[in-house]
């Protein structure tokens, strides 16, 4: 049986799927849904937030858009705090975060192809003023370390900054630097003792810390930018006990939750957007 409910601010949809694993999908903001979650309720977290400067939804409200760094520091870092509320004493939360250059250069004329949520009007990182940090134009900002830094001022530990290597992604179009073939995934928990199982990591080609998965993500017709199957596979093989509970506050088109519920785990959703969780309770095969 599917659930509705409007409380507050979100919507919020709750079931079992085929295999009798149970979901929740909240449409709303991350923060306020995260504070009516119980606390030490989640096994492990495992997200993506939106990136910086980079995309723009159209939903009031979004993560991503802030006229500074500082800014988009603390809206990542207000959501993280609920997080580290909800995550059991021995979870362990992913982080997967991708940097920004600032040009400062005033509104692209340029089309990508990729997605049209990426042709927006002038970005924070296209104005002049440095976006709050005196940035010189062309500098990459450090936003994925800026985060940890803070969140790390936060109570959070991080035990290991991982190189997700997306192997055979398309080169960037750019002649006076390398092309930018990696991403960062920060792996966090709360104490000296967590559940972790290093044995999955033994068997890779590289170091435990450098991850080669191929960026080659479902999401269906969304205009979104979801990770692959395989990097949450990992995640979760190493970092969630079986029978867990997952959970994503930035769920985009539902790619944690769906590699969740198919390992037999329990998952749980945010995002803001409406049209997205549309799409994951179709996805998961909800009716």
């Amino acid at each position: 049986m599917i659930n509705y409910s409007k409380s507050g601010f979100y919507h919020s949809w709750s079931g079992e799927n085929a295999n009798g694993n149970r979901f929740e999908l909240f449409c709303g903001d991350s923060a306020t849904v995260l504070a009516d979650i119980p606390s030490a309720s989640v096994d492990c977290i495992v997200t993506s937030p939106p990136y910086y400067s980079l995309r723009d939804y159209q939903v009031d409200g979004q993560i991503g858009l802030e006229e500074t760094v500082g800014q988009y520091v603390d809206s990542i870092c207000a959501v993280m705090d609920e997080a580290y509320r909800v995550l059991k004493d021995d979870g362990v939360l992913f982080l997967n975060i991708g940097d920004t250059y600032y040009s400062g250069k005033g509104k692209s004329c340029g089309i990508d192809s990729k997605s049209s949520k990426r042709r927006f009007g002038l970005r924070p990182v296209d104005r002049s003023g440095g976006v709050g940090i005196d940035a010189q134009r062309k500098s990459i900002l450090g936003i994925p370390w800026r985060v940890a830094i803070d969140m790390m001022a936060r109570k959070w530990i991080l035990r290991a900054p991982i190189i997700w290597h997306r192997a055979k992604s398309l080169p960037e179009s750019v002649k006076d630097r390398p092309s930018h073939s990696y991403e960062y995934i920060f792996m966090f928990v709360k104490g000296r003792f967590y559940h972790f199982d290093r044995e999955p990591l033994r068997s890779q080609m590289l170091d435990e810390d450098i991850w080669e998965i191929t960026a080659r993500p479902k999401a269906g017709s969304l205009q979104t930018a979801p990770y692959p199957d395989e990097l949450v596979e990992k995640c979760l093989q190493i970092g969630c006990p079986e029978g867990g509970t997952v959970l994503d506050p930035f769920v985009g088109s539902g790619t944690t939750m769906r590699v969740a519920l198919n390992k037999g785990m329990n998952a749980i959703g945010i995002d803001l957007n409406q049209s997205f969780c549309e799409y994951i309770l179709k996805d998961i095969g909800v009716k």
